[in-house]
């Protein structure tokens, strides 16, 4: 019996119940490779401010490098924003993964790789 990730958005449980064995299997190994981590994110946001780009909020990385974290202040701001997104970022990575395991595609192992027919 495969678990869902401790991490799995609580929106996505109900839907990983209702998957087979396989679909667990491949929906648990493509969540695991494209989930962000929260303690790494706020590491980022603190240290070096990059979650932004890593989150794919590519514009509002550019905007907050060109202001200089809105002179420090947007800088700070980011530590108590980013738990949020990377919430977000986690949940929209579930809802994904859960439609192309339901439709019968496995994620493949990488970005770039693609399923062999």
């Amino acid at each position: 019996m495969t678990l869902p990730p401790t991490d799995m958005p609580p929106v996505a449980t109900a839907a990983f119940q209702e998957l087979d064995e396989d679909q667990k299997l491949a929906f648990v190994a493509a969540y695991s490779r494209r989930r962000r981590s929260m303690p790494l994110m706020m590491a980022f946001a603190i240290l070096l401010p990059i979650q932004l780009f890593v989150l794919d909020k590519i514009l509002l990385g550019i905007l907050f490098l060109l202001t200089g974290g809105g002179l420090g202040v947007w800088y700070v701001v980011e530590w108590f924003l980013t738990p949020q997104r990377v919430r977000d970022y986690n949940t929209k990575v579930a809802s994904e993964t859960l439609v192309l395991v339901k439709s019968g595609h496995t994620p493949a192992l990488d970005p770039g790789e693609s399923e062999e027919h």
